[in-house]
């Protein structure tokens, strides 16, 4: 199935935004999540958004190349895409599971994905996933296209 994950870009390198932040992501090869250094029994060290996460191993992926509660708040109030950061297209393999749980799976089981609202307000959920393949870096008119397909209005980007 055909994804897309925000990562932060340095050097013409990927990051992941906030667990193993500074582990580069690379293009082409099946990758398997790791679970980042623990806070404690429920919760993962990250870079910024106050240091740690809740622990939900996978990657977080989405169905289309949107996020309104990732950003940096413009003057307007609203959200916009960080000039640091780009979406990639994505593949993720595997069996759909459900989620039977509010806080999703601490460790994900062996060869799934499974659907998962992080934020109350989020539109869409995350895809989380055990294994991902980043296909490519999408350019903003790519973006754009494929936020239009769904009607969906694309997150403006800082201006560099």
């Amino acid at each position: 199935m055909i994804t897309y994950k925000l990562f932060r870009i340095k050097d013409n390198k990927l990051y992941p935004l906030y667990v193993l932040a500074d582990k580069p992501t690379p293009i082409g090869v099946r990758l398997k999540a790791e679970v980042g250094e623990l806070a404690d029994e429920t919760h993962v060290k990250a870079k910024g958004c106050g240091g740690r996460l809740a622990l939900r191993s996978g990657f977080h992926s989405a169905l289309i190349p949107y996020t309104d509660w990732i950003g940096k708040k413009a003057s307007d109030g609203s959200l916009i895409q960080r000039k640091d950061t780009v979406w990639c297209e994505c593949e993720v393999e595997g069996k759909e599971i459900e989620s039977k749980t509010r806080n999703g799976y601490r460790i994900i089981p062996k060869n799934s994905w499974y659907y998962f609202k992080t934020n109350t307000h989020q539109k869409y959920p995350w895809i989380i996933s055990e294994h991902i393949i980043v296909n490519k870096i999408l350019t903003q008119q790519e973006v754009s296209n494929i936020c239009n397909q769904y009607k969906i209005q694309p997150q403006k980007v800082e201006e560099k």
